[in-house]
């Protein structure tokens, strides 16, 4: 099946120029890259999106430009002006389309100009879009397609293609779990030390809750209903229950991404797992192609771990992860650590902005804002991409 991708900028030369960018490096069985829209075919768009929110229940609605879209890139100067007066940028027109279009992943371009990688590793919650980059990345082929890949390419990222499948599973769960409560649903239990969730990430989906066990009783309904709503005038409507379950699945995942599994802590996905337990590898050890083939081996890395350690429902993350504490209280694993000869290892360590691994004196350290113990982290730190903030290099010994 192929993917369609929608660019949109109220510039019309920019957009025809974003499509071409991105045909060169999308795969062409993968992506439908549709031609750049013109202008008024986007304003007609954004307004049939707010008569749409306007709109009493049971209207019929008029066709949009965005319906059917799998993956929608907009500029963050994307304005509009509603009625009202009111100013809309790309940012709050991307919350609009996800509640009112099918639209599946959204892509917000040039919002945040500071930095091309962010140092803080926090990304951008706040944000209703689903990736938030650089205007001058959608060229980089690691966006668009699978591994191998070369220079640039961070690990939070997920294909573009793989995004709007997890989308769509982590959908089709909430629809399943609506009334649950979430940590039942994603198996979070209090052995996993959710427990410390940190204030920013306790606070995404219970700013208005005090501690874990009223945490623990926080449905996805009302998530949308106390949390997603409260104090925004772009609500989700209560009539539209698939409206409801298309915003509940992408800002929870956001979170579980880059809150829960983001800081390596409770959650630890591939890459880190292998630095912190090397003898993981076996006999490939001291084999630096292991290590980085060993990054994208999700069938190996299960047939070398326990079952009940990984995290399940796998489709509400973008990439494999193992519940840490639960690993650790394995007593097979614990012998391999403890057996193992960790002075026999490469110094090798995972750069976040290349996804791979190469030996520490080839890497910059940096400390992520996370405040935990595995807050220290490694970059390539490339010449011609812009990090920051650049205090974040200053924090490491």
């Amino acid at each position: 099946m192929t993917y369609t991708v929608l660019l949109c900028d109220d510039e019309p030369s920019v957009g025809r120029d974003w499509v071409e960018t991105v045909r060169a490096v999308a795969p062409a069985d993968l992506y439908d890259v549709l031609d750049a829209p013109k202008t008024e075919d986007v304003h007609d768009a954004i307004k049939e999106i707010f008569a749409r929110q306007k709109a009493p229940r049971g209207r019929t609605r008029a066709s949009c430009l965005f319906d059917g879209v799998d993956i929608l890139v907009m500029d963050y100067d994307l304005l509009h002006i509603d009625e009202a007066n009111a100013r809309h940028t790309g940012e709050s027109l991307a919350r609009l389309v996800r509640i009112f279009s099918n639209v599946e992943v959204v892509v917000v371009v040039n919002q945040f100009r500071d930095a091309q990688f962010d140092l803080s590793l926090l990304g951008h919650t706040a944000s209703d879009a689903d990736f938030n980059i650089d205007g001058a990345l959608l060229g980089n082929k690691g966006l668009w397609t699978d591994p191998p890949w070369e220079g640039f390419r961070p690990w939070h990222w997920q294909t573009l293609y793989r995004a709007v499948d997890t989308q769509r599973a982590r959908q089709a769960w909430v629809r399943k779990y609506w009334d649950k409560p979430i940590v039942e649903a994603l198996d979070m239990r209090e052995e996993d030390n959710f427990t410390q969730l940190s204030d920013t990430a306790f606070g995404f989906i219970a700013s208005d809750l005090k501690d874990w066990r009223q945490l623990r009783q926080r449905t996805f309904e009302k998530f949308v209903q106390r949390v997603a709503n409260g104090g925004r005038t772009q609500q989700v409507p209560e009539s539209d229950p698939v409206a409801a379950y298309r915003f509940a699945s992408a800002r929870i995942g956001k979170w579980l991404e880059r809150l829960v599994l983001g800081p390596q802590d409770a959650l630890v996905d591939l890459p880190h797992l292998i630095q912190r337990f090397p003898f993981l590898l076996g006999d490939d050890v001291a084999d630096p192609d292991a290590w980085n083939a060993a990054v994208h081996d999700i069938e190996g890395a299960k047939n070398r771990l326990p079952v009940g350690c990984w995290f399940e429902p796998a489709d509400f993350l973008s990439k494999p992860a193992v519940w840490s504490r639960r690993l650790i209280n394995q007593a097979n694993f614990c012998a391999q650590r403890d057996s193992f000869d960790f002075a026999s290892v490469p110094s090798l360590v995972f750069l976040e902005d290349t996804s791979t691994f190469v030996p520490i004196d080839e890497a910059t350290a940096f400390r992520a804002g996370h405040h935990n113990f595995f807050d220290r982290r490694f970059a390539m730190c490339l010449p011609d991409v812009t990090y920051a903030p650049q205090h974040r290099l200053a924090f490491v010994e």
